[in-house]
C-alpha cells in the first residue's frame, strides 16, 4: 500500500513539475514577444477613429457622432481611465464594446464600460464557460454579467455598420471587425511588420494552422483602407499591407 501511495505521489509530482515547466517556458517566450510589440500611443488617428494604449496593447474607439463603439477593452480599468482623460472622452459615452476575443489583455478593462453593450464572438464563449481551456485546462474570465453573442454577420450600432469576420486560430472564437466598410480591426489575428501583414508567433496561437487559414479571409477585402492591429500599430494602406501575403 505504501509503495502504491509513493508511486501516486511521484506521478502527481511529475505532472505538477511538467505543468510548471511548460508554463515557465510559455511565460519567458511571451515576455520576449511582448518586448517586440509596437502599439501606437493614445491619439486620434482619423476623424472618427481613436487609439488607446494600455501597456503593450491598443484598444480602439470609433465615433458615431455623440457616442463611441470600442473594439476590445484593454488590460485594466484604472490605466484606461487615464488614457480616456488624455482624449477628453467620457468612458460612459461608449455604448458598445466589440471583443475580438477574451484574453485578459483585450477584455481586462471591461468594467470601465458598465453602461455599454458587450459583444462576444459566439465561438469564444467556450473559453469562459469552462468548456475549453486557453492554456492547458485553464480558461479565460470575462468580468461582464451580460453580453451578446455575435456570429458572422452584419449589424448596425447607431450609425455604425459592423461586419464580423470569424478568424479562429489565436483563440477558437477570434473575430475581426470591418467597420463602415473601410476600417479593419484585427485583434490578434495578424500583426504588421515593416508595413506588411504577418502571423503572430506560433506558440501564441492556440491553433497556428487554423490561424494561417484565417488570414486568407483578411487579405481580400474590398473597400478596406485601414488595418488596426492590437499590438503592432496600424496601416493606412490596406492594399500594400496585404499584397505580399502569399503563405
Amino acid at each position: 500500500m505504501k509503495r502504491l501511495f509513493k508511486r501516486i505521489l511521484w506521478f502527481l509530482g511529475a505532472i505538477v513539475l511538467l505543468i510548471v515547466l511548460l508554463f515557465s517556458s510559455y511565460l519567458i517566450r511571451s515576455r520576449s514577444a511582448i518586448k517586440k510589440m509596437t502599439p501606437v500611443e493614445t491619439s486620434q488617428i482619423t476623424g472618427d477613429v481613436y487609439a488607446i494604449r494600455n501597456s503593450y496593447v491598443n484598444m480602439y474607439l470609433v465615433s458615431d457622432g455623440d457616442h463611441y463603439i470600442a473594439v476590445d477593452a484593454g488590460i485594466n480599468k484604472g490605466d484606461l481611465k487615464t488614457e480616456f482623460k488624455r482624449l477628453d472622452i467620457d468612458p460612459d459615452r461608449v455604448k458598445a464594446v466589440l471583443l475580438t476575443h477574451s484574453d485578459s489583455d483585450h477584455a481586462g478593462g471591461i468594467k470601465l464600460f458598465d453602461k455599454a453593450e458587450i459583444y462576444l464572438p459566439e465561438n469564444e464563449e467556450q473559453l469562459i464557460n469552462g468548456e475549453t481551456g486557453r492554456f492547458l485546462c485553464f480558461g479565460n474570465k470575462l468580468a461582464a454579467k451580460d453580453y451578446k453573442l455575435i456570429k458572422e454577420e452584419i449589424i448596425r450600432i447607431g450609425n455604425v455598420k459592423v461586419k464580423s469576420i470569424p478568424t479562429p486560430g489565436h483563440t477558437p472564437g477570434a473575430t475581426c471587425y470591418v467597420i463602415n466598410d473601410r476600417y479593419l480591426f484585427t485583434g490578434d489575428a495578424m500583426r504588421l511588420y515593416n508595413g506588411t501583414v504577418d502571423l503572430f508567433p506560433k506558440f501564441i496561437n492556440k491553433d497556428a494552422r487554423l490561424a494561417k487559414r484565417s488570414m486568407k479571409k483578411l487579405t481580400d477585402l474590398h473597400d478596406v483602407q485601414f488595418i488596426f492591429t492590437a499590438h503592432y500599430g496600424y496601416s493606412n494602406d490596406y492594399k500594400s499591407a496585404v499584397k505580399g501575403w502569399k503563405k
